[in-house]
């Protein structure tokens, strides 16, 4: 199962549907938490339908800010327990692990409201008792490390943050990539990144996926990056593709040097065989063929970014 997280700041940017769909194709999304919409649910149902999901859970935005909003496929695997303002819980069915809990979590962002959070953070731990892991943007940094720029975060709020953390029995999922999920003043020099966005688990739900991994993802818009859990490795098919040749490989020059290296690759085989090992050959022969074909499309497209606008001699 994978899950994104991410503060979009909005759904009206004209990048951040187009940005959204990227995301979910590229990476085979099963769920998609989204807070500060900034969007009612007629606005997010239009989006789910674009998206193809199954579900979908939102929070309409309160004046200029907030919003919530979850999607998911396969609408027997998820099922919503309960949401505020500031979260939502859903219960996942796995056929293989049992049932755990998801909490999709936004952290109030004022720092007179943060012991408010924290009260929060601790209903939210004691409302079940399955494992359990919370993500998205938590608004808190959990050490000074969390954070780059002038100016340290008050301490206080680093211990306060770690209390809660060890009071509700989680631990902090290591972030693959780019350690900091948050920029303001980007490019200037009093510029200011924090890890603002986590995902946290439970013993009990680290036991059950031990292979999870937490890596931020790349979308334009917003000052956040989305962050990408995996909650298992993906595993591997238990067929092989079948082979089929194709009618094109024939105007490759060096599709002979090909053939004929599979077929003499082992002595003392059958036909069948040399067969197998000519196939092979091919398949790992046009896979090149067609990464250098969309590098040359990359970098033609890259080109003719460069020229757009200019105007003729």
């Amino acid at each position: 199962m994978k899950i994104l997280s991410w503060n979009c700041r909005g759904l009206s940017n004209p990048r951040a549907i187009p940005n959204l769909k990227k995301l979910a194709q590229q990476h085979r999304l099963d769920i998609i938490f989204l807070s500060e919409t900034l969007a009612n649910s007629r606005r997010l149902e239009t989006i789910r339908v674009s998206l193809k999901f199954d579900s979908c859970l939102s929070i309409d935005v309160e004046g200029r800010s907030g919003g919530l909003a979850v999607l998911w496929r396969n609408t027997g695997c998820c099922s919503v327990s309960n949401f505020s303002r500031n979260f939502i819980n859903l219960d996942i069915k796995d056929e293989n692990r049992g049932v755990w809990r998801l909490s999709c979590y936004y952290g109030f962002p004022e720092r007179n409201r943060r012991r408010l959070a924290w009260d929060m953070l601790r209903d939210i731990w004691s409302m079940s008792d399955s494992p359990w892991c919370i993500i998205d943007d938590f608004n808190d940094l959990l050490s000074q490390e969390d954070k780059r720029g002038i100016h340290s975060h008050p301490n206080w709020l680093c211990t306060g943050f770690r209390q809660v953390v060890n009071d509700c029995d989680l631990i902090d999922i290591a972030l693959e990539g780019y350690q900091y999920t948050w920029v303001k003043s980007r490019g200037a020099a009093h510029m200011i990144e924090e890890r603002l966005d986590r995902a946290m688990a439970t013993p009990g739900w680290l036991e059950l996926f031990p292979n999870a991994s937490l890596s931020t993802l790349v979308a334009g818009h917003s000052d956040h990056s989305p962050i990408l859990l995996s909650c298992a490795l993906p595993q591997q098919s238990m067929f092989r593709r079948k082979f089929r040749f194709e009618n094109s490989w024939l105007r490759k020059p060096d599709i002979d040097d090909i053939v004929h290296s599979g077929w003499l690759l082992e002595d003392n085989i059958e036909v069948e065989g040399r067969l197998s090992n000519c196939a092979e050959r091919l398949v790992m022969w046009s896979r090149d063929k067609r990464r250098n074909m969309k590098s040359d499309i990359e970098r033609y497209r890259a080109s003719m970014e460069m020229f757009r606008g200019g105007n003729d001699e």
